[in-house]
């Protein structure tokens, strides 16, 4: 009689199908991988814009003092720049330039593969009064996240006259927000 061993091991081609099947699932992860980076680098840089927002609203309430925002340039002037790091300050004289040097929070949102450009009518800036209101003329901000895998993510941020943050979003996934008004926005 003969006693047959189990076979050890994999033939070459449970070998090669089991390659190409890890290939193509990597190859999936990846895609998805990428994907999700870039949804989650998109929504952080939302949320940071709101938290940057609320502070220097509740910080024109609670130190009763005109407060601005804005990218500053090196002459310590507000700038059009938003990819630039934000800076929130006291401007009890409105000059957008901060009260005696002093700046309460730099935020940087802008970051890789994200850029932000604002709808102020060149200002450039945002002001809240002590009373937590705009101050001036309101204006919005948007941020496109582009990658070269995938299509352009685009959110629109506008500042209200109470001082609050709205945020619209490109849901279709068109790279397209179309505004109540009639008004379509793109990434530039």
């Amino acid at each position: 009689m003969h006693s047959r061993h189990p076979s050890q091991g994999f033939t070459l081609i449970e070998l090669a199908v089991t390659f190409i099947l890890v290939g193509i699932l990597a190859g999936l992860a990846s895609n998805s991988w990428t994907s999700l980076i870039s949804s989650t680098r998109h929504s952080s840089a939302i949320n940071e814009t709101h938290r940057i927002f609320a502070f220097a609203r509740s910080y024109a309430v609670n130190k009763r003092v005109l407060t601005t925002i804005c990218p500053l340039s090196n002459a310590m002037t507000c700038t059009d720049d938003w990819n630039k790091p934000v800076s929130v300050f006291p401007d009890e004289d409105n000059d957008r330039r901060p009260d005696g040097g002093d700046i309460h929070r730099i935020v940087d949102l802008a970051k890789d593969q994200l850029d932000i450009y604002s709808r102020t009518a060149g200002r450039g800036y945002f002001q809240f009064a002590p009373n937590g209101m705009s101050h001036g003329t309101m204006g919005s901000l948007i941020v496109c996240s582009q990658s070269e895998e995938e299509p352009v993510e685009i959110s629109y941020l506008a500042v209200s006259i109470g001082g609050r943050l709205r945020h619209l979003r490109d849901d279709d996934h068109d790279g397209v927000i179309r505004l109540p008004w009639g008004v379509s926005l793109t990434c530039p």
